[in-house]
């Protein structure tokens, strides 16, 4: 018969536990690395999504910025306060001047492109995203937004019209 070596065993055994440490280890480092990357993550797509109206709503006025052409005001009519505060932004297209509105209605950012004086219902625009509010001051050449994301923060930005109210860029 053959003897087993007991040192020999207890070399396979370290070896063994070794092993078991050196995987349990690396397990824990993935786990506690996936978890970091997880709330980065979130916390990413918490801060876009707190800014995305705002930041909208900001690229729509710098995109538009030419004297008399923003606006704040009702949704039918710019000088009518009304129920809803709107932004509009007028665009001269092959001779017909059209009125772009961004306004909040009924939980939703709405978008509505139409000519400048068409009576529509803030239903008829395009829901662009999910809200619970988005509201608009002018002072001069400068234009507050107040919004409310989907989960209700809220987010405020400051755009300056270059063109100002006497065409003159600032």
């Amino acid at each position: 018969m053959k003897m087993i070596n007991p040192k020999h065993n207890i070399e396979s055994a370290f070896v063994l536990v070794l092993f078991a440490v050196f995987a349990v280890a690396i397990v824990a480092v993935l786990a506690l690395g996936a978890r970091t990357y997880k709330g980065l993550v979130e916390r990413d797509n918490d801060s876009y999504n707190k800014r995305i109206i705002t930041s909208y709503v900001s690229a729509k006025i710098r995109n538009n910025d030419v004297q008399g052409a923003v606006a704040v005001g009702g949704f039918a009519n710019v000088d009518d306060d009304g129920e809803i505060n709107a932004l509009h932004m007028y665009q001269d297209i092959e001779g017909a001047t059209y009125d772009l509105r961004v306004y909040y209605y009924d939980g939703k950012i709405y978008e509505l492109l139409t000519l400048s004086g068409t009576d529509l219902n803030p239903e008829d625009g395009n829901a662009i995203m999910d809200a619970q509010g988005l509201s608009f001051a002018r002072e001069g050449n400068i234009i507050h937004i107040t919004a409310k994301d989907a989960d209700g923060r809220e987010n405020r930005a400051t755009v300056t019209l270059r063109s100002g109210e006497s065409g003159v860029a600032q």
